[in-house]
């Protein structure tokens, strides 16, 4: 007799079954289909589930081996070859085929994927005679996806969506999980059935879906059970087996389900379900979770159906979660202009302190803070007191490893905290000088918070009667009521992108600070030895703390152009799609029209005298033959705005701040559509003899790259930064009329102002080089010598700042492990060569 206990700490014994389940290697398969393994190209049988002879009539063991055409006629084999010439199998699924079982004729739908070098071959029985056409299907989709777009945030959303799921399904209930950082699910939306009872609202631990099922989940949009007491049907072969393992069936549709979910779903009294999976950043967002109280099965168009309004759903999520913090986000750009504006006339921390103490907790909404000086705390609203926060300072001083610490339960990581949980429960902390001790701290009290679980969220431990310890799914789901401690609100991610913004505002005091100490040890420098040593270290440090300035401006520079590329994709994205989208039916719909037209032309030959004066005055035969050229003119005009707005998506990128293997082409075009305005002709104000200046001519030569791992934000920076020098070389050549023969190694002429970009290889294939060079005059080998210095410019006042080529060598140097070289000479133009390696082992982080 198996005995069962419920333990809330698991850690002494393996409790990891249901994490170890292999649930995509079951070996059996639901009943309602076939399941085939097919090799090609000859199509022969070699592993097939043992229900053939119930649907298809054949013996299971029997069509080992065979040919596809025992079950199929010549035309239906003939179809289905012509259906696997598409790598993409699931644009062809599901394919209509039947069979002839003890004279019954039987429709299937039959559902192909390829795994492991086979075929996969799945029948269910067919409820309808044809394929959904694509016109039929957008019909009736139609007004769900409307409504849906329509919503005006998340809470809206959830709530149409799961109403739509059901209307089509017919499910008795249809809920939308959330899950949260640490993979509990929330019911957020429900749609019932009157007679029972609501989940609405009741959270269900991360333990509920084991790793491996939410990586089903991520790979499968959907999942249907029809009868969760199925009888498995086993998968055989014969001496030609597939392989000793298992088959994958990650993919399957007909995948038997893990005895664990069957015994849960039992255990919630549930005899069918279907799941359609929310992706958001190609992560598991939610569910969408539909039970049936008795068996219900769902034909492939119908569960296409419910499908796609999961992908549309999960389009939306980006814009709608976004909105969501719209206000507030403003709100708290307002409260960091106003610090700004204290830190830009301040001295010292200390001065900061005095002007901006109540805008410095509102700026994170944060109810206590600390600015930690050297030896000094400064403590502002509700902070833990005396020695409690001494030793806190001390500690995160000791763990900030990283440009930005925060936590919304303190107590898990510094269990000293539980004295002062009405004050710091929460905290949020940055480093503005980890070398001279200076940080800021935010804190946020307790908040005691009440979650209604459905049903204990501790997993029952089984004890097996060989005595060892598994978990088994929960057996009840009744409300159960958790009181959660310790915690505080969490911290939203534009409060910890506020914070990081207030960081690069303090660094300037710091800098400020630095320049005051540099100039009074260069006065002393002759003084003593030991503080000359001082002096030293001091350079030092103002060298890093201005390599940090630098960043700074370029970083903001850079982040405002991103954020205005980016807002402007956005707002152009959704209309442009909605015009793109609709013109192939505007395009159908007029074909038809003109068709009709040309059929009543046939039947009708001699219209009466008014129709043909009205023909001929809207000039009909014109118009039949123009307006599919005007729809395709649109389409192309549509298009090309697609491809534009990609590419400032492409060069924006604020939201992946992540090293990833990126196309360098890619930044490269993005930031030459960003600067193409510069490129075109324009007047020159200086007197010139050629008048206006022509346009600069371009050059591209790329190579055949692969893909490269890099920061894309910062290297599509570095391409930004080269080209708009380049392009400022050439309007200075052409007002001083010195521009260079010189423009690259082919033997071609030279336009009057020219750029070339040449993309390679580099020796070895552990790199890629971009060579960017102009035809400008060039310039001095000792300016050529300082280009890379911090502040170093020979432009005029307020024409460039000396930071560009600066902190693109220390991103393609520093950050890269790359080389940013310069080779130029007085009439010889000048070219900068950017090499990136193909993969980074140890990246330098990006300072932000």
């Amino acid at each position: 007799m198996d005995q069962q206990i419920t333990i809330p700490a698991l850690e002494e014994v393996d409790l990891t079954n249901c994490d170890r389940e292999p649930i995509h290697l079951p070996g059996h398969i639901q009943p309602h289909g076939v399941l085939l393994v097919v090799r090609e190209p000859e199509l022969e049988i070699v592993q097939v589930s043992e229900n053939t002879q119930d649907l298809l009539g054949i013996d299971a063991e029997s069509a080992i081996g065979q040919n596809l055409s025992l079950l199929f006629n010549r035309v239906q084999v003939k179809k289905l070859k012509l259906c696997l010439r598409n790598e993409n199998l699931k644009t062809v699924n599901p394919i209509k085929l039947s069979v002839t079982n003890k004279g019954k004729y039987l429709e299937f739908d039959c559902i192909l994927h390829r795994v492991e070098e086979f075929l996969i071959v799945e029948l269910e029985l067919a409820t309808s005679p044809e394929n959904l056409s694509v016109f039929s299907f957008y019909h009736s989709v139609r007004a769900t996806v409307s409504k849906i777009q329509s919503a005006q945030n998340l809470k809206e959303l959830s709530q149409i969506t799961v109403e739509e799921v059901r209307k089509i399904s017919g499910f008795d209930r249809v809920m939308l999980y959330q899950f949260d950082h640490e993979g509990n699910g929330a019911v957020i939306a429900e749609a019932k059935a009157e007679n029972i009872s609501p989940f609405l609202g009741l959270n269900y631990p991360s333990s509920d879906i084991p790793k491996q099922a939410r990586q089903l989940y991520a790979l499968n949009w959907l999942r249907l059970i029809p009868d969760i007491n199925y009888q498995p049907v086993p998968l055989i072969s014969g001496n030609n087996a597939v392989t000793t393992q298992p088959l994958d069936l990650s993919f399957s549709v007909l995948r038997s389900v893990s005895p664990i979910h069957i015994e849960y779903l039992q255990n919630m009294g549930v005899a069918a379900s279907m799941s359609i999976s929310l992706i958001k950043d190609k992560k598991l967002w939610g569910l969408i979770a539909c039970h049936n109280y008795t068996p219900k099965h769902l034909n492939y168009e119908l569960r296409a159906a419910c499908e796609f309004i999961g992908q549309v759903m999960s389009l939306e999520l980006q814009s709608k979660e976004g909105n969501e913090d719209y206000d507030y986000k403003l709100h708290l750009k307002s409260i960091q202009t106003k610090i700004f504006e204290d830190v830009s006339t301040s001295e010292n921390l200390s001065e900061v302190l005095v002007k901006c103490q109540h805008n410095l907790l509102e700026a994170v909404n944060a109810q206590g803070a600390a600015i930690v000086f050297g030896d000094n705390c400064y403590p502002v609203g509700q902070t833990p007191q005396g020695e409690s926060l001494k030793y806190l300072t001390q500690w995160v001083q000791k763990h900030l490893n990283k440009e930005i610490f925060y936590t919304d339960s303190l107590t898990k990581c510094y269990p000293e905290a539980e004295e002062f949980t009405d004050t710091a429960s929460g905290c949020l902390a940055i480093a503005i000088s980890p070398t001279q001790k200076i940080y800021v701290l935010w804190f946020r009290p307790e908040v005691i918070k009440t979650v209604n679980w459905a049903g204990n969220p501790n997993k029952t431990v089984q004890i097996d009667e060989d005595g060892s310890h598994r978990l088994s799914p929960r057996k009840s789901f009744a409300l159960w009521q958790e009181n959660v401690r310790y915690k505080s609100l969490p911290w939203k991610q534009c409060e910890i992108d506020a914070a990081l913004e207030l960081k690069k505002a303090m660094i300037n005091i710091v800098l400020r600070q630095v320049d005051k100490l540099e100039k009074l040890n260069t006065a002393l420098e002759a003084s003593v030895a030991r503080e000359r040593e001082k002096t030293a270290n001091l350079k030092t440090t103002m060298s890093e703390l201005k390599r940090a300035q630098t960043q700074l401006v370029q970083n903001e520079r850079m982040s405002s152009l991103g954020q205005l590329v980016a807002a402007v994709a956005y707002e152009v994205t959704n209309p442009i799609n909605f015009i793109y989208g609709n013109l192939s039916y505007a395009n159908e719909y007029s074909q038809k029209m003109i068709n009709l037209l040309q059929l009543y032309e046939q039947h009708y030959p001699s219209p009466t005298p008014e129709i043909q004066a009205q023909i001929e005055i809207a000039e009909l035969e014109f118009i039949a033959e123009d307006l599919p050229k005007l729809l395709g003119s649109m389409k192309v005009g549509a298009n090309r705005i697609r491809e534009i707005v990609q590419s400032l998506r492409n060069f924006s990128r604020i939201d992946e701040a992540e090293i990833k293997p990126v196309d360098i082409h890619d930044g490269l075009d993005s930031a030459l559509l960003i600067l193409s305005n510069r490129l075109k002709p324009k007047p020159v104000k200086q007197s010139y003899p050629v008048g206006n200046r022509p346009a600069i001519h371009l050059i591209k030569e790329y190579g055949s790259l692969p893909l490269v791992e890099c920061y894309a934000v910062q290297i599509n920076q570095v391409f930004m930064n080269v080209l708009a020098n380049a392009i400022d070389a050439l309007e200075d050549a052409f007002v001083n009329n010195n521009l260079s023969s010189h423009c690259g190694g082919k033997k071609e002429p030279v336009k009057y102002g020219q750029i070339r970009i040449v993309t390679e290889l580099c020796p070895g294939e552990k790199a890629v080089a971009v060579r960017i060079k102009d035809n400008g005059w060039g310039m001095e080998e000792k300016v050529r010598q300082k280009i890379f210095e911090p502040f170093f410019t020979t432009k005029q006042v307020g024409k460039g700042a000396g930071i560009g080529l600066a902190i693109s060598h220390e991103i393609a140097v520093e950050q890269h492990g790359g080389k940013l070289t310069c080779i130029s000479a007085p009439g010889e133009g000048t070219e900068l060569i950017i090499e990136i390696p193909l993969s980074q082992t140890h990246p330098t982080p990006i300072v932000k």
